[in-house]
């Protein structure tokens, strides 16, 4: 956690993450929170209004003077237990987790290149002993700079302890595990702050110091800002961690003068894969291996770039992912027939059909050859009218995507009046019927080529303005009310002579002028792409779970 801008990434992001993911405590490591250097009352009081339960320290603790009766008195802190009898705080603490579970949070200080201090293996074996009429779930921040000596004290708690996290070396290590006794170990949990830095830090004033071996001021950095951190799944019951997963998710901050606050998908639809991927881990312990065939027909380079998406997707969650590729020139009758076959085989739990479809193949003849159980689009007919109807059914992925984007950022929707450019139904018209939903309780308006000149009026009325019409940055800011929100469906790739490639990506809104306009807008690329990836996965999971097999086909 480094300095205000750190803070700033913590208030913005941790509500949502604790939401998404059902986070029942939160631990964070304070000890560079106030200006880079140490705690102070300041800093720990704003990281726990944010929503940390648990603050722990390292090294860098008492960097500040002015922190030394903060971390005395403050019973959210924990301090490294290894240090000197005397030493102002408390070594480790149990705290109640939302859920009601005790949990036990140790802080320990590594001592290969740090400050003297006392064994931490010692240590931790004293403080374990005290916690164990105290709590059955424990975590420890060992702050150390050797991968070593954090591997050693993984291995040395290995059973005892639900979970061993790393600090101190700002660099997020790719090491996350269960032990074999039910220990999840990390060996550097990273750091969150300005990545456009050296280690959170100004870097042309590190830079300098390396240069010239010269003291300067060192400030945090604000540019490329994100947070790492861990999620850890445990048993409370137990004490057992059943799973860890490694969070490094960037933060866009809102524009300042006026300027809209950025809608990115990236957030999101890590919390969709990550939620998707756990569900999988539980699937796999049952047996159950989720399948995706991924349909095509002809070779649409577009359509090779989504497919090679949507099967990265799958694979990082633990889906087996089938490409299954018909030449161009295949009859429908053909297509259809190996879309079935598909469908017959219970190995596979999902099939998308990628489209368009490279002619003579007919599109709506091959959706509905689908079982509406395995179709992980919602694309046909029996899907389309459950979803008509409010009734349980697969939802097509990008208006889904949409919603939880939305929804993820915190985009009041109830009672306000959303426009939908475009009426397709891949987005358009399941969009305007997801958000009338009881539930979300938008007001929809669908708008289309055959609006006429109403269009842009229509679209000036909207608190949420949805742009799915097709054509290249037809949108701009005399088409949206302003402080409204702007989600942007569209991608398209056009002539730009001055760049590198000849050609940049735009969406259907006009994004520099809207920019100016709008409350809050989905870029392109990076706003609603990902989300439909991440929906992709996210239904094969609900498919291999049979979800809505038996309702569908009652």
């Amino acid at each position: 956690m480094i300095g205000a801008p750190g803070r700033e990434v913590v208030k913005a992001l941790l509500p949502g993450l604790r939401r998404r993911f059902d986070v029942h405590l939160v631990v964070c490591n304070a000890e560079n929170s106030a200006g880079g250097y140490g705690v102070t009352r300041d800093s720990g009081t704003a990281l726990i209004a944010a929503g940390c339960d648990a603050l722990t320290g390292g090294n860098h603790l008492w960097d500040r003077r002015e922190g030394a009766a903060y971390i005395a008195e403050e019973p959210r802190l924990v301090r490294p237990a290894n240090l000197p009898e005397g030493t102002p705080g408390e070594g480790w603490r149990v705290f109640r987790a939302s859920d009601g579970t005790a949990v036990g949070v140790v802080n320990l200080l590594g001592r290969v290149f740090m400050r003297e201090a006392d064994c931490p293996f010692r240590t931790a074996d004293r403080v374990l002993g005290a916690l164990r009429e105290k709590c059955k779930v424990v975590l420890v921040d060992f702050h150390a700079e050797t991968t070593a000596e954090k591997m050693a004290m993984g291995w040395h708690l290995d059973g005892r302890v639900s979970a061993l996290l790393g600090t101190h070396t700002h660099i997020q290590t790719a090491d996350d595990r269960v032990l074999p006794g039910g220990t999840a170990c990390l060996s550097d949990a990273g750091m969150t702050g300005g990545f456009d830095s050296v280690i959170g830090m100004d870097r042309q004033a590190a830079l300098q110091r390396f240069l010239t071996l010269l003291p300067g001021k060192l400030t945090p950095s604000d540019g490329d800002l994100r947070l790492n951190g861990a999620l850890v799944t445990v048993d409370h019951a137990t004490g057992r961690a059943l799973a860890i997963r490694r969070l490094e998710i960037p933060y866009a901050p809102a524009v300042s003068g006026g300027g809209a606050r950025l809608l990115r998908g990236d957030e999101p639809a890590l919390s969709v894969r990550l939620a998707a991927r756990a569900e999988v881990e539980r699937l796999r312990a049952r047996g159950v291996t989720p399948a995706l065939a991924l349909v095509s027909v002809g070779e649409d380079p577009a359509s090779r770039i989504y497919l090679k998406r949507k099967g990265e997707a799958c694979a990082e969650v633990g889906i087996e992912a089938r490409r299954v590729t018909l030449p161009a020139g295949t009859e429908t009758h053909a297509v259809v027939e190996r879309v079935r076959a598909l469908g017959e085989d219970p190995a596979l739990h999902g099939i998308l059909v990628q489209l368009p479809l490279a002619p003579p193949a007919a599109a709506q003849a091959v959706l509905e050859a689908v079982p509406p159980g395995k179709d992980v689009d919602g694309f046909h007919p029996v899907n389309v009218g459950r979803l008509a109807a409010g009734l349980p059914g697969f939802v097509p992925c990008t208006p889904r995507g949409i919603l939880e984007l939305l929804r993820y950022h915190q985009v009041p929707l109830a009672g306000r009046h959303a426009v939908v450019l475009g009426r397709s139904n891949i987005v358009g018209r399941p969009l305007a019927a997801l958000l009338s939903r009881k539930g979300v309780d938008c007001t929809v308006t669908l708008g289309h080529s055959a609006s006429g000149p109403a269009l842009r009026a229509l679209a000036a009325d909207a608190d949420l303005l949805v742009c799915a019409i097709g054509r290249p940055e037809m949108v701009t800011a005399d088409w949206v009310k302003p402080g409204a929100t702007v989600v942007d469906v569209g991608i398209h790739r056009v002539a730009a002579p001055d760049s590198r490639t000849g050609h940049r990506l735009c969406g259907d809104v006009e994004a520099a002028s809207v920019a100016l306009v709008a409350g809050a807008l989905t870029p392109v690329p990076g706003g609603v792409g990902p989300m439909t990836v991440a929906m992709v996965a996210a239904n094969t999971v609900l498919a291999a779970e049979g979800a809505f097999a038996p309702s569908v086909a009652s």
